[in-house]
């Protein structure tokens, strides 16, 4: 049964990293989301919550958001909101719930199977806008963006890694499982680069240093292992420097991004201040709707907090905002694991929603994941 679980969430994962290109990927995200929540209510007759406080302001972002769609009249809104909903029941409360100890194993590898038909498309796509590599979808920022999700749980996978060397355990097979790893890692890095995202590639650098942090801090200042780590952490960015300027393909990929920072260092935020100015100024309790923004020719915000401002308004805002504190409440009794994943997910969704936005892709639905993690570390593994 956990290899159809993991193949499930893998073909829901898969379907919200094609949600950009054709509309039909949204109907069968909420069509998998539904039978995950159908599942759930036939193997389970009471339903456990876990994080009742991050279930309830979810729902109440929801519920504010539907009363915004009532006052601007807007379908658009009404319909994003509902789906959005229904992904977060799935995965927050129905798929913790069915898959229980097992929900990071299953997540990790979900997410690793459903990047392999995904990276082959884009490559087998081979679409450039821009001057960037943006594979399947029209704008490059969002293949940049798309492949954070594979980036954290890579991470999540070298963590796991060298803990595990650090503490003494199978060392051949870790050593090899860590050379494998870091090619993955090195290999997203090197999409990242091609797609010229540069808010990706800052979110990456954050989450992976706080990986680095969170390993030093698993070591509580004992002497051998911490050791061990610095000459691991010497060697690995060895190995980035060197792949970077004696590998051709990564090279001209760091260069490609390079030039971009360069023709925007003039203006760092890519016009985004006048964006999130005009939503300032145009404030309305209940927003102004899901496509308002094409007023000044621009789809979205490029910035989670403000996008949910300007479209569905304060209340919706708050709601959403208490829902990712309330995450990371109550984190001392859970599994340690399941900590440091939740860390890299609310680090790099809070590092994308600056100048991004979230809703329907890989990294919403890894926050959904965690935000109904078991806080009895005793129920996980």
């Amino acid at each position: 049964m956990k290899m159809c679980y993991t193949l499930l969430f893998s073909a829901l994962i898969f379907m919200s990293l094609m949600q950009p290109v054709e509309g039909i990927y949204h109907k069968l995200t909420l069509l998998i989301s539904l039978v995950i929540i159908l599942l759930s209510f036939l193997m389970h007759k009471k339903i456990i919550i876990q994080n009742v406080q991050a279930s309830l302001f979810f729902s109440l972002y929801t519920f504010f958001c539907v009363i915004s769609a009532g006052v601007n009249q807007d379908i658009g809104l009404l319909k994003n909101s509902l789906q959005l909903f229904c992904i977060f029941l799935a995965v927050a409360i129905f798929f913790n719930d069915i898959v229980r100890k097992h929900v990071k194993e299953i997540v990790l590898n979900g997410v690793l199977l459903a990047y392999i038909p995904f990276l082959i498309l884009c490559f087998r796509e081979n679409h450039f806008m821009y001057g960037a590599f943006a594979g399947v979808f029209e704008n490059p920022n969002t293949l940049g963006f798309s492949m954070i999700g594979l980036t954290i749980v890579i991470l999540m996978k070298l963590y796991e890694i060298i803990i595990a060397m650090l503490e003494g355990h199978r060392q051949l097979k870790l050593t090899i499982c860590l050379g494998v790893y870091t090619i993955f890692y090195l290999f997203a890095l090197y999409v990242i680069m091609l797609s010229n995202a540069r808010t990706s590639l800052l979110t990456i650098a954050v989450v992976t240093a706080a990986m680095i942090v969170l390993v030093v801090k698993r070591m509580k200042k004992r002497f051998l292992p911490l050791l061990k780590f610095i000459f691991l952490l010497i060697a690995a960015c060895l190995l980035l420097v060197i792949t970077i300027y004696e590998v051709d393909m990564m090279q001209k990929a760091f260069q490609s991004i390079l030039l971009k920072m360069e023709k925007k260092s003039t203006n760092i935020t890519d016009g985004r201040l006048d964006i999130w100015k005009y939503v300032f100024e145009q404030f309305s309790f209940w927003g102004h709707g899901a496509e308002s923004l094409w007023a000044i020719g621009v789809s979205h915000a490029h910035n989670t907090f403000v996008n949910i401002l300007q479209e569905a308004g304060l209340l919706p805002l708050v709601c959403y905002a208490v829902f990712l504190l309330s995450i990371a409440k109550d984190h001392s009794q859970m599994d340690k694991q399941l900590v440091v994943f939740t860390v890299f997910v609310i680090v790099a969704a809070l590092g994308v929603s600056t100048f991004e936005i979230l809703y329907f892709n890989v990294l919403h639905i890894l926050v959904f994941v965690v935000s109904g993690f078991d806080r009895n570390k005793n129920m996980t593994s």
